[in-house]
Parts: C-alpha cells; structure tokens; sequence
C-alpha cells in the first residue's frame, strides 16, 4: 500500500516537502531523504578501484565572520570499486533495501562480494545499516555523505533525472517498502523479456510532491471548480483519479519499449490490510498489482472480483 494511502489523499497531505521519518529502526531521528535512480544486473569481476575526488564544504559555526567569505574546503577521496558505485545507486534509488534483496538482485547470489563492498561503503560513511527486532532483518540506506557521493558520480547508465534518497522510513513500513526493490526487480525482468529497457525508477515521495505543489494553488477554489483542477493536476502526472481521490501508486517505471517509445507502468504492492474498495480502486487506477503469497491468501476473501484476483502478480 503505497504509504499517502493509509488512507492516502494527496487532497489531504498539503505539505508539498517529501515525508521526513518519524522514526528510525533504531529508535534515532534520521535526516530527511529529498533525493532517487536504479540499477539492475551483477557484478562478480573485481576491477581496480578508482578514486572520485569530491569537495566538501568546512566552516566553523563559531566565527560568524566566515559567514561573509568564501569557505574553505576539504578534500576528501573515496576509493569505490565499480560494483561499489552501482551498489550506491540501488540504494539511494529505492531509500531502503534489504540485505538479502541486494545480494540476490545486485549480486546475483554472490554474498561474499556483496558483504566485501557494504562493509567498505559503511567504512567510508557512505551507507548505514539498520536491524529491525524480533525479525533480525538488515536493511542498509544511504548516509548525507552517500547521498551527496552519488548524486555527483551518477554511473552512466543512470538516468540525469533520477532522485536519490538518504535515511530510513519508520520502522513499522520497512517490509513493505524495501519490498519496493523486489517489485522493480520483478516488473523490469518482464520488460527487459519482452524486449524493452527500464529507465528510471519514481517512488510515491517523488509523486506525492509534484502532486501536492499543484494542489495547494487550488485549495481556495469552489469545490467544482477543484474538482475540475484535480482532474487536471492527475492526467498531467499520467494519475487517474478514483472516488474523488488522486491515487499513488507505491513505484512508477519509465521504460523503453522494443519501438524505442517511452512509456511507464504504474505498479502497486498489495498488504494484507487491504480493504475490498481499496483493491478495487487500484484497479480502476490501472495500476499493476502485485502481492507476497502470503498476503494474496489473506486478501482473497476481500477480492469479489476475480479478474482482480486473477490479475494479480505475485511477488
């Protein structure tokens, strides 16, 4: 369930700034995420480290006259392997992701690697670890620095307009949210067999906000004349709206078709807390649903639809 629909209504949510987590899996407050992009493949070579120089600004909050020239800076020198720098472009593209996850999906299975390269991103201070209890699940984010690192040093495979986020989400949303990665995993496979390419990867922060700036400009407006703006604001965002509502989906894919046509698909991650008319409503929305097994069991009883049912991916 994208997290705006609990009940989601970007109607409702009119703070136009991507969602700042209340709660990190370790109880500390992280830094807010502004930032996105993604990668896909693996890589068992181990090719000679490359060093990226980057510049970092250092001023001592204690001289209020430092305010007025210009800063020094500090140069710092990160030594990253290739499949490092990719490694960084999965995360900060999808916030959180599972550790499991990386190595399957980044790695292909290779764990060795893949411990070898997260070990020195969180050396470097680039990448941090969070552990969730009693599950003892690892997910890994990008620190400030990682963030800042790869949004500079974008693989070149790496769409110019993708966002990159830092940090984590609560605690309570990191199944289904780092279950995000699996589910571009899954839907990008299905394209790349039919002969397309995924391009770029857009969370619901990302939609949430372009939403949300247009829907604050309208909110003095008569209630039939908003009704018409909303309408407008959702088909310029390619959003459908249903039951008076802009739905989200949780992940957008812009992909290539086998035309070289740019297109997108609009997908959703379906919980167990879904409700019959949320379900329906995604469907209206045109979003393609996906599901873990275990939760198309428990949603099988709300599903009167059984094209619905029968549309459903599992995951």
């Amino acid at each position: 369930m994208s997290r705006y629909d609990r009940e989601e209504n970007p109607d409702e949510l009119r703070d136009s700034s991507v969602r700042r987590p209340a709660e990190s899996f370790d109880g500390h407050d992280t830094s807010d995420a502004r930032g996105q992009a993604g990668g896909n493949g693996s890589s068992h070579d181990q090719p000679p480290r490359c060093e990226i120089r980057t510049q970092e600004q250092t001023a001592s909050a204690r001289n209020p006259e430092l305010k007025e020239r210009d800063h020094p800076t500090r140069e710092r020198t990160y030594d990253l392997r290739d499949s490092e720098v990719q490694t960084l472009t999965d995360i900060g593209a999808f916030r959180a992701i599972k550790t499991e996850d990386l190595v399957q999906h980044r790695y292909d299975g290779d764990t060795r690697q893949a411990h070898r390269d997260l070990k020195h991103l969180v050396e470097q201070g680039l990448v941090q670890r969070r552990t969730t209890y009693p599950e003892r699940n690892v997910y890994v984010g990008l620190t400030r620095n990682g963030r800042r690192y790869i949004e500079h040093n974008r693989p070149a495979n790496t769409a110019s307009r993708q966002v990159f986020y830092q940090g984590f989400v609560k605690r309570r949303e990191a199944r289904h949210d780092a279950a995000i990665y699996r589910l571009y995993q899954r839907e990008s496979q299905r394209i790349t067999q039919a002969g397309g390419k995924a391009n770029r990867v857009i969370l619901d922060f990302e939609l949430k906000r372009s939403i949300n700036r247009e829907l604050a400009k309208i909110h003095t407006l008569p209630a039939g004349e908003q009704l018409s703006r909303r309408q407008e604001i959702a088909e310029a965002d390619g959003l459908t709206v249903v039951s008076g509502k802009i739905l989200l989906p949780d992940l957008r894919l812009e992909y290539e078709t086998p035309d070289r046509e740019q297109t997108k698909v609009d997908l959703e991650l379906l919980s167990g807390e879904y409700r019959q008319g949320q379900i329906a409503d995604k469907a209206r929305a045109g979003f393609t649903l996906y599901a873990f097994a275990e939760d198309a069991v428990r949603l099988r009883p709300a599903i009167a639809d059984p094209e619905i049912m029968r549309d459903i991916l599992s995951l």
